[in-house]
């Protein structure tokens, strides 16, 4: 890692002690669902699949799932020991996001976004849980754009979490090989005043 756990806080990073045996369970129920190609809000409102923006596969975990309830967790230890947001509940389902293939990625991106599930709802805090060791794949890191210029470039290791603001805009790099596996999940509250 290129930043010290202990000073950089633009981001929550949590070593959650996640460990194979879990991540393998984990990956076992997501086994049974169907991924389908990741898409994008296009400015005419319609989702759509658009290979340069991103180029990944998703499928999705109900809220009310005990994955999703891991993930909670940890987004909660984030807001409660920094961010103080006022969170109330998760702003979308929990994704579940493969790059498998040569060259997949998502370009720069917010998360920022209104609930799905209750409209006076907005996306928060972003959580990004790793279930790839770091050697399964080059390329493929997570990085987070700060004040326009600083670039903090993570690669987590398995089972490992990083939680920041909906509003900070990140990426994933490229993957030049192997396979990066996730979960990503964004928790919300009312809009900010």
């Amino acid at each position: 890692m290129d930043f010290d756990i202990s000073s950089d806080r633009d981001f929550y990073y949590l070593p959650t002690g996640i460990d194979e045996d879990l991540v393998k369970i984990i990956k076992s129920q997501m086994l049974d669902s169907q991924l389908e190609e990741s898409t994008i809000y296009h400015p005419d409102g319609e989702m759509k699949s658009d290979d340069k923006i991103r180029k990944s596969k998703v499928s999705w975990i109900a809220t009310d799932n005990w994955i999703s309830g891991i993930m909670f967790n940890l987004i909660n230890i984030a807001n409660v020991n920094f961010y103080n947001f006022d969170l109330t509940q998760w702003a979308d389902k929990v994704q579940y996001t493969v790059y498998d293939e040569k060259n997949s990625h998502y370009s720069w991106h917010q998360d920022t976004a209104i609930s799905p599930f209750n409209n006076s709802i907005c996306r928060k805090l972003s959580i990004s849980l790793l279930l790839s060791d770091p050697d399964e794949y080059e390329g493929g890191e997570l990085q987070l754009l700060y004040g326009g210029n600083r670039v903090v470039t993570l690669k987590p290791e398995l089972g490992d979490a990083v939680v920041f603001p909906s509003s900070i805009r990140h990426r994933v790099r490229k993957v030049r090989s192997g396979k990066r596996e996730s979960l990503v999940g964004w928790y919300g509250g009312p809009f900010w005043k």
